[in-house]
């Protein structure tokens, strides 16, 4: 048996901006444009439980860029690490920015 890599794939980078409230996550669609959206945390949920959604939706990207309050980045990163085993996927971190400020950075980083 010959395993061959999947060569038409392209690489996803993404982008997330992170408190203990939401998640802003930046990525591509499968044609390419770029997907914007909002994870809200529950009034109830746990802090382990928002990250893993957060997590999930980030699992497949192979780079991440995470930004946000440095305690919620730290957090994040060791969730995303734990679930996926390649700590090399978090290229950057961004210093801690307000929501706000990041309403067009994922245009931005994106369109690198």
């Amino acid at each position: 048996m010959i395993d061959r890599a999947d060569t038409s794939r392209r690489p996803v980078d993404s982008l997330i901006w992170i408190d203990h409230e939401q998640a802003i996550i930046a990525t591509r669609e499968g044609d390419g444009s770029p997907l914007i959206e909002r994870l809200g945390r529950g009034a109830f949920e746990p802090e382990a439980a928002f990250e893993a959604r957060a997590v999930d939706e980030l699992v497949d990207s192979d780079q991440v860029t995470v930004t946000g309050p440095a305690f919620a980045r730290t957090s994040f990163e060791r969730a995303l690490v734990s679930v996926t085993h390649r700590p090399e996927r978090i290229i950057d971190v961004e210093p801690a920015m307000d929501a706000a400020d990041v309403a067009d950075l994922p245009a931005r980083r994106l369109a690198r």
